[in-house]
């Protein structure tokens, strides 16, 4: 998988924020979607904090390697799996986590089955798509024309 690619469309659907701030979740948060964590330096710092764009990569790259670790911990075969389906796993991936990824039951058969119909369906059919249509639309689409590829 092209890891250029999957950063490019975490920024476009995450955005990135070089400060500080509380995401939709209630959650303090920078750059490209980070919860802040205990363990991060950033932890207590105050709303609009700014933070630098190395620091952002880095905690970017950091996530990366937490969730491409979790998309093979999901699939046995996910660096097998067509290079659109990885992309739009490790987009869910990022964006959902992996307690609520691995809820995705019927989404994480079909995908094993190599059904992308039927894994569309199930992304469509859930929570994460009344919550964020315009993402999850997206990633649907394209995951409902792999077959097309």
């Amino acid at each position: 998988m092209n890891r250029e690619t999957l950063v490019s469309e975490l920024i476009a659907d995450e955005g990135e924020v070089l400060s500080i701030y509380i995401c939709t979740a209630g959650h303090e948060t920078c750059g490209v979607g980070h919860m802040v964590r205990e363990s991060d330096p950033e932890y207590g710092w105050p709303v609009g904090a700014p933070i630098t764009k190395e620091r952002s990569d880095e905690l970017l790259q950091e996530d990366l390697k937490v969730v491409l670790s979790d998309c093979v911990w999901a699939f046995d075969d996910f660096d097998a799996l067509p290079e659109e389906v990885q992309l739009i796993i490790a987009n869910m991936m990022f964006n959902l986590g992996r307690p609520r990824f691995s809820k995705f039951i019927k989404f994480i058969a079909a995908v094993e089955a190599a059904d992308w119909e039927e894994a569309a369906r199930q992304m469509k059919d859930s929570r994460w798509h009344v919550q964020l249509p315009e993402r999850s639309g997206r990633l649907i689409a394209r995951m409902g024309g792999v077959d097309a590829l």
